[in-house]
């Protein structure tokens, strides 16, 4: 009885043992990330909300309509109409009837279109209904429920923080990943390359004709693939040595020089 005993709890402990090992291994299939604001989007002057993970090193741009954006800036500034609006009728009747928002998720992304699920939560079922990523978000706000990204969508079309200090200010750019959602925005089909966020006013980058929504593909003809291979290549230019950036814009490529300082 003793051995029984025994071996039973082996193989127990050693499927535990299992379990939490694979658990470790298994991202989670949902990001909770926090909304950190509005802003225009300086190529296409469409509105972005900009969704960012807690560790602040991964971000998500959505882009949605001028009435929802005015809606999302006017909830995180605490800023109340003077009249309600759709999404204030639409959260006051919910509130009434006892239904609460328990979370909102963006599950998918189908040909450039994000989708998302609304969760609510009442006196009796629970209720799930397909929603627009902005309509759902603007209520999550409201709710002060979580919003939640699909890890797969946040792996594919996260945007990597970059470096805002010594790097942008010597080059004279910022850059950002470039996303295939991204790629597809501005109809670049090739492989790699990153995309200028900002051109700094005065900067080497600036006289060279850099410009954002530029995608930088290569370095003295070495194909770059990300941010830190770009960084990279840039700091192995000797000082006073003009770099040949090649880039992408409008369909077309030019070669420019970039002098990046010392």
């Amino acid at each position: 009885m003793n051995r029984y005993l025994k071996i039973v709890l082996s193989v127990a402990l050693l499927a535990s043992l299992v379990f939490v090992s694979f658990s470790k291994e298994i991202s989670p299939p949902f990001v909770e990330m926090e909304v950190k604001g509005v802003s225009m989007d300086a190529i296409g002057q469409s509105p972005v909300v900009i969704l960012v993970n807690k560790e602040e090193n991964k971000m998500l741009p959505i882009w949605i309509g001028l009435p929802e954006a005015s809606a999302i800036d006017k909830e995180l500034n605490a800023v109340t109409s003077v009249r309600p609006m759709t999404h204030d009728l639409l959260h006051s009747i919910l509130t009434k009837m006892h239904v609460r928002v328990k979370e909102v998720r963006i599950v998918e992304l189908k040909e450039n279109t994000y989708y998302a699920r609304l969760f609510l939560r009442s006196d009796k079922d629970p209720i799930e209904m397909d929603a627009r990523p902005s309509d759902a978000i603007i209520l999550a706000l409201k709710s002060k429920a979580p919003v939640l990204v699909a890890a797969k969508i946040l792996n594919e079309q996260g945007i990597s923080f970059t470096k805002k200090g010594a790097w942008a200010e010597r080059s004279g750019i910022r850059i950002q990943e470039l996303t295939p959602a991204l790629a597809s925005h501005f109809e670049f089909r090739g492989k790699g390359g990153v995309l200028v966020s900002e051109v700094l006013s005065g900067s080497p980058a600036e006289a060279s004709g850099i410009k954002a929504g530029d995608i930088l593909t290569k370095v003295n003809s070495g194909e770059v693939e990300g941010v830190e291979e770009f960084e990279k290549a840039l700091d192995q230019v000797k000082p006073g040595e003009p770099a040949r950036i090649l880039i992408f814009r409008d369909g077309k490529t030019r070669e420019v020089n970039l002098s990046v300082k010392p």
